[in-house]
């Protein structure tokens, strides 16, 4: 607002200027004109015309003073416009550098971001399988503690006859007995056809048998273990009928056979009673 009204005073004092030349060169237009007027009437010089000159000097070099003043304030706001702009121009670099920086961690960030998540999901697809494989192998072992615990349930008891009754015997060697009533036979063990126990598991085994015969004969029976003899029972009466029985623990192997036979040249009785019989259990595996 200074410079704008500097400016003008400064056109106010140059009009001022032009119209004092221009009225002088007015009158000296018409100076020929009034010659006979001025030529009665003594001429008198009016001095405005330099008084005006004089005034209006000052005035011009008091405007240019002020004016280059003012020029030189702008100069120096122009510098410091400058210089602010400068200031405004680096700033904006280094926010639009920062910003760079900041994309490329972004970038760098949505990278190891989806690296984290493939290997993650790697890992995740890993553990599943073994957990699928766990879950498999627990399952197993589930099933073979089942197992196990099903083949540590061995028991067994039979009776010598399935019906009827009357003597087995004798023979002139010693005869397999097969025990063909069942009273229990957990686990299967037993078999009733051959009258072979084959252990399922290696463990401590019970064993015990008992025999009934009639007078006048030895009524007398074996236990074998794989066809090799363990312990008997025996017994003698002329008169009246006899009983007797034995019992034996073993540790068997998975897969050894017990059984019982009758003795050569001796008989052996059973009937719906069931005085001749002969049973087993596992005591505890091993």
């Amino acid at each position: 607002m200074r410079a704008v009204s500097l400016l003008v005073l400064l056109c106010c004092s140059l009009l001022e200027g032009q119209s004092v030349s221009v009225n002088d060169i007015t009158l000296s237009h018409h100076e020929g004109r009034e010659n006979q007027i001025q030529a009665e009437e003594p001429r008198i010089e009016t001095p405005a015309t330099t008084s005006t000159q004089q005034s209006c000097q000052p005035d011009i070099y008091s405007v240019l003073r002020e004016m280059s003043a003012a020029l030189a304030e702008l100069k120096v706001e122009q510098r410091h416009t400058t210089t602010a702009v400068s200031s405004m121009e680096s700033r904006l670099r280094a926010s639009e550098s920062q910003m760079e920086e900041l994309r490329k961690k972004v970038q760098a960030q949505a990278v190891n971001q989806s690296d984290m998540e493939a290997r993650f999901g790697s890992e995740l697809e890993d553990l599943k399988m073994k957990n699928d494989d766990l879950k498999s192998s627990f399952n197993n072992q589930v099933e073979s503690l089942k197992k196990e615990n099903e083949e540590r349930k061995v028991a067994f008891s039979a009776g010598l006859r399935a019906s009827g009754s009357g003597h087995t015997g004798p023979y002139g060697t010693d005869f397999p007995l097969v025990y063909k009533h069942i009273f229990t036979n957990i686990g299967n063990a037993y078999n009733p056809a051959t009258g072979f126990f084959t252990a399922p598991i290696r463990g401590v085994y019970q064993f015990r048998f008992h025999i009934h015969g009639g007078t006048g004969r030895l009524v007398a029976v074996d236990l074998h273990k794989n066809g090799h003899y363990v312990a008997g029972t025996h017994v003698y009466q002329d008169k009246h009928s006899v009983s007797s029985s034995n019992g034996v623990t073993l540790l068997l192997q998975a897969g050894d056979v017990v059984s019982l036979k009758l003795r050569a040249n001796s008989w052996v009785y059973d009937s719906g009673v069931h005085h001749s019989t002969f049973s087993g259990q596992i005591l505890f595996s091993v």
